[in-house]
């Protein structure tokens, strides 16, 4: 073989020997530094975490969790007496447009259903981000319900769903009452005041 041939022929073996380095390198890289998992799948695992009553699953999803998570959940389980917590409907979307310098941010949708002396049922959402390297759950009490974060969760101490006469029923937020405080109609020997009507319906089990 004329010594050229043999030339051209090392110097292809050299070339594609180092594309196959630089290729190798650069799947190296993509799998250190891709994210894991998915947000569908964080969504479904924290929400079905719930649904049977997993608290530490839950939190696991969940970047940076309050530190009263546990009795947060377990108030709102209590307060609407809700035998079972049923999740259903699970959807996830991705923010449609990102500011510079923003994570990206996916929404899950679902409907919750509290399966107790009063059915109700309500559609929530999720806020999930990607935070090193792992999709999370960027919590906030509008992951319990959607209007929570308006009127604040610091003094709350229960969730309630309250049938009407005319067959419809409140979802109600509330709060201890202070001594000598008014209580209004609702409440008037327990303790408590009403903080805010959440949603209603017309009939019980009817979204709210």
């Amino acid at each position: 073989m004329p010594a050229f041939s043999r030339r051209r022929r090392r110097t292809a073996i050299s070339i594609a020997v180092a594309l196959i380095a630089v290729l190798g390198l650069g799947i190296a890289v993509y799998l250190t530094v891709r994210t894991k998992g998915s947000p569908q799948q964080t969504a479904t695992a924290f929400l079905t975490a719930w649904q049977r009553g997993d608290l530490s699953a839950m939190k696991a999803q969940v970047l940076e969790p309050p530190r009263d998570f546990d009795g947060i959940y377990n108030a709102f389980t209590k307060g609407s007496q809700a035998k079972r917590i049923i999740i259903q409907d699970i959807r996830v979307r991705p923010k449609a447009y990102l500011n510079f310098g923003e994570t990206a941010t996916y929404y899950a949708s679902f409907t919750v259903t509290l399966d107790g002396p009063v059915p109700y049922t309500y559609d929530g959402h999720l806020e999930i981000i990607d935070f090193d390297r792992a999709w999370k759950v960027h919590w906030s009490p509008t992951a319990i319900h959607p209007e929570l974060q308006e009127v604040g969760f610091s003094e709350v101490r229960q969730i309630r769903v309250v049938p009407q006469h005319d067959g419809s029923s409140w979802l109600v937020l509330l709060e201890t009452r202070a001594k000598g405080e008014q209580a209004g109609r609702l409440f008037a020997d327990e303790g408590l005041k009403l903080a805010a009507i959440l949603a209603d319906s017309a009939q019980p089990g009817v979204t709210g």
